[in-house]
């Protein structure tokens, strides 16, 4: 082994916080998270077991640490020790020992790489604990901590500067007019009025453009008003998936923001399903109150014009398979449309 594998750190850190005050930060981060809804998952676990047989990661390895609620370890020893109904007595007696950084750098692992959300073992638990949304609360800690992987704290820094993790948001008017020569449709960008505001995946705007050039000549069929912006064109939310609220606020609002500034009524998603639960579900959370515009999947949109019989399709006469999307359906419930548009496809 190289000296510079054997000296490499197990974990990645950002910012110059010493040990204490990561762990201090950590737990400012876990505690914010404490309510009701986490506090009843906390104490409802009976270490049944269940989650670990439902997790993609331990049945690929086979290791105890995959188990799904063996992730959220420290975020339940914080839990105990600070929020808890015995937390005081706890803390007197020191019968709950805080979380160490130790602890914190090795369930980065864990926390991040060892977890997509993807909420199977949500489903299979038999008390209903939604582990994958401890998850993403927990991350939260993490990153006040700054304890999360370079490599997304690369694109969290990336999407604070460009409001997007790969594409910024200036480039956005010379990238689309080229995926429009490509491909031969008209895609609008940053129109003053617009019903319609179509958002994209930082993909569509780079290796798979023909999601985005279809999309557009759809829309265009329908003689619809709609627009790209660079004010709030990119969904993928990367602060949804770090862990940094700040972040995830702000991206959430440019998009929101984008849409009442040209009178859309309408926010069309593209298939990121991180997006997805960004917008679709957490919006309004961060908004602060009931949102003015709908924002809606592709997929739903697809569902709605082809109901309507707005948007005609030809079947294609041929068998498929569809698996349902984690985050859009398992986490999101849009069961019913993508076999809306299948069925009418003739698949």
């Amino acid at each position: 082994m190289s000296t510079a594998q054997a000296t490499a750190p197990a974990f990645d850190s950002q910012g110059k916080l010493g040990n204490e005050e990561r762990v201090e930060e950590a737990m400012r981060g876990f505690v914010r998270e404490f309510g009701v809804t986490a506090a009843l998952h906390m104490e409802s676990c009976v270490r049944c077991g269940m989650c670990a047989e439902a997790c993609h990661f331990y049945l690929a390895t086979g290791e105890a640490k995959y188990t799904p609620i063996y992730k959220l370890e420290p975020f339940r020893k914080a839990y105990k020790r600070e929020m808890g109904p015995f937390a005081p007595i706890y803390r007197l007696l020191n019968l709950a020992s805080k979380v160490t950084i130790e602890e914190l750098e090795n369930w980065q692992e864990l926390i991040y790489d060892s977890c997509t959300m993807c909420g199977r073992c949500t489903m299979v638990c038999p008390m209903g604990i939604d582990i994958a949304e401890l998850v993403k609360e927990a991350r939260h800690g993490m990153f006040r901590a700054g304890l999360i992987p370079e490599r997304l704290a690369l694109m969290d820094r990336t999407a604070k500067a460009w409001s997007s993790p790969a594409t910024p948001a200036e480039d956005l008017p010379d990238i689309v007019e080229e995926i429009a020569e490509e491909h031969g449709v008209e895609i609008p960008c940053d129109l003053e009025k617009a019903d319609y505001l179509v958002t994209v995946a930082p993909a569509e705007l780079g290796d798979h453009t023909k999601a985005l050039a279809d999309a557009a000549k759809i829309m265009n069929k329908l003689g619809l008003s709609w627009t790209m912006h660079q004010e709030g064109f990119d969904a993928s939310n990367i602060g949804f998936i770090d862990g940094d609220t700040d972040l995830q606020e702000r991206l959430t609002r440019n998009i929101i923001d984008t849409a009442i500034k040209i009178g859309a009524h309408t926010v069309i998603l593209p298939e990121c399903g991180h997006a997805y639960g960004a917008a679709r579900w957490e919006a309004a959370r961060w908004y602060g109150h009931q949102l003015p515009v709908r924002i809606i999947h592709m997929t739903e949109f697809l569902a709605e014009v082809i109901g309507r019989g707005d948007l005609k399709v030809k079947p294609i006469g041929e068998t498929g398979t569809f698996h349902d999307p984690c985050q859009m359906v398992r986490r999101g419930g849009l069961e019913a449309a993508p076999r809306i548009v299948m069925k009418a496809l003739g698949i």
